[in-house]
């Protein structure tokens, strides 16, 4: 009964120690989750301004699918390790080609630039591009599998459809 016990408080214990705490904001459609363990973390913060690293190309608007928020900052972990992912949707009227090259441009200031209509895997010896013969979407990366950068752009009637994402990983 004793061994009982003791498993049971140990596995108990911790989850007595969590602090989760929600903040949304209906006007501004934002929301602020942090939840707490003795473990690590989470920090979700949606709607806001994602620090990805990358300027919005002129004249977007921000784009939400479905149920999805339009833009996202998340990160989880401790000491450590850890990931940061922040993210954004947006349209524009400009083609997909614009897009492209606006993003290719900006992103040569962090390296050399993969593109690929598929999709890109992010490994220790560098970016691969996995080409799908019939994609209907492009992206550009730059960067290492703990700290990349990508733009992901498809056709959205005359214009555009696109999200920037940034990535770090620690541990």
């Amino acid at each position: 009964m004793k061994l009982f016990t003791a498993a049971f408080l140990a596995v108990v214990s911790p989850l007595a120690a969590c602090s989760v705490s929600v903040d949304e904001d209906h006007r501004d459609s934002t929301a602020d989750v942090r939840i707490f363990t003795p473990v690590g973390q989470v920090l979700v913060r949606t709607g806001g301004e994602p620090d990805t690293g990358l300027a919005v190309y002129p004249g977007s608007t921000r784009l939400r699918k479905h149920r999805e928020a339009e833009a996202a900052d998340v990160m989880v972990g401790n000491s450590a390790f850890g990931v940061k992912v922040a993210a954004a949707n947006f349209e524009s009227d400009a083609s997909p080609e614009v897009i492209l090259s606006y993003y290719r441009n900006a992103l040569e200031a962090h390296g050399s630039v993969v593109e690929c209509r598929g999709n890109i895997d992010f490994r220790r010896s560098g970016l691969v591009c996995r080409q799908r013969l019939f994609s209907r979407t492009t992206q550009l990366a730059v960067g290492t599998e703990e700290k990349h950068r990508l733009v992901s752009v498809k056709r959205r009637g005359t214009g555009s459809e696109y999200s920037v994402v940034y990535v770090q990983t620690r541990g």
